[in-house]
């Protein structure tokens, strides 16, 4: 199979991979709490990462504890505390639909806080982005202040994605990403442990949903696991331009899952907001 090809085959999976746990989670939290779905979700792909753990932990140095961290925060535990408390308030569809607006917000944070470069063709598509994505928010079958709320911790993950993004471009420049995931993982993963070990986890295993739910998190994690990995192999076999693209994708397999699975009921207008939000991200890439 030509480069090309390859390529395209692993944008696909990783477009699967990372559009699908929107509605994993929604089936998760019929068990569990949104907390213990997020710290579950963090500590079973840190239990999967140990083997590359152990292998880069030679990488650990003082310069890079730091951001190590932040990035394990910012990128690990808040994304996943951030959308399971979302999906408490609003459906799978919506909060996969909202995350099309992550490049954006990562452009965003690298202008302000990190020199990033910008031009009309960025900020227009970034003014898009952000349009669509109120358009999004106020164009559901239902809004009120949990809509609201639901709509907001959706921005709050993707927010938290974005600070790990640029921490990755641009305090971690000697390390590639599987090294920084994993090793961002050895921080974390512990702390997502201590965390359960508070939470009441004998309620949940007598759950009438607990085998779905438990099924779902482990799926959840790996997935997870998988995501980083592939990812960072996308990103080495063709460019970040070309990475970035799963941004198109990942909303309409969030959508499918979520209609098809969840039941979920979406608009025209959501749908025609996604596409402006969509368009953005093509007019920051040209």
């Amino acid at each position: 199979m030509q480069a090309k090809h390859k390529n395209w085959l692993l944008l696909l999976v990783v477009s699967f991979i990372w559009g699908s746990p929107y509605i994993l989670r929604e089936i998760a939290l019929k068990s569990f709490t949104h907390s213990q779905v997020a710290a579950f979700q963090v500590f079973l792909s840190f239990i999967l990462f140990l083997p590359l753990i152990f292998k880069n932990f030679k990488k650990l140095n003082k310069e890079n504890i730091g951001p190590l961290l932040l990035s394990g925060i910012a990128g690990n535990i808040g994304p996943s505390f951030f959308f399971a408390k979302a999906q408490t308030l609003i459906n799978s569809s919506l909060a996969g639909m909202l995350n099309a607006m992550l490049p954006s917000i990562t452009l965003i944070l690298a202008i302000l806080f990190f020199k990033g470069k910008s031009s009309k063709n960025t900020l227009i598509g970034i003014g898009l982005g952000l349009l669509g994505a109120c358009l999004i928010a106020l164009l559901g079958d239902s809004f009120g202040s949990t809509h609201f709320m639901g709509v907001f911790y959706v921005f709050m993950a993707i927010l938290s994605v974005a600070i790990s993004i640029n921490i990755v471009s641009f305090a971690l420049p000697k390390l590639n990403g599987v090294e920084i995931a994993s090793l961002a993982f050895l921080f974390v993963g512990p702390m997502a442990g201590a965390f359960l070990l508070t939470t009441d986890l004998q309620s949940v295993i007598t759950s009438n949903n607990f085998t779905e739910s438990a099924g779902m998190l482990t799926l959840l994690a790996i997935l997870t696991f998988f995501g980083v990995i592939f990812y960072n192999q996308l990103i080495k076999k063709s460019s970040h331009v070309f990475a970035a693209s799963i941004a198109y994708l990942i909303p309409i397999v969030a959508l499918f899952w979520g209609v098809t699975i969840g039941g979920d009921q979406i608009t025209i207008s959501q749908i025609l907001a996604v596409l402006m939000i969509l368009f953005g991200v093509h007019l920051t890439h040209k």
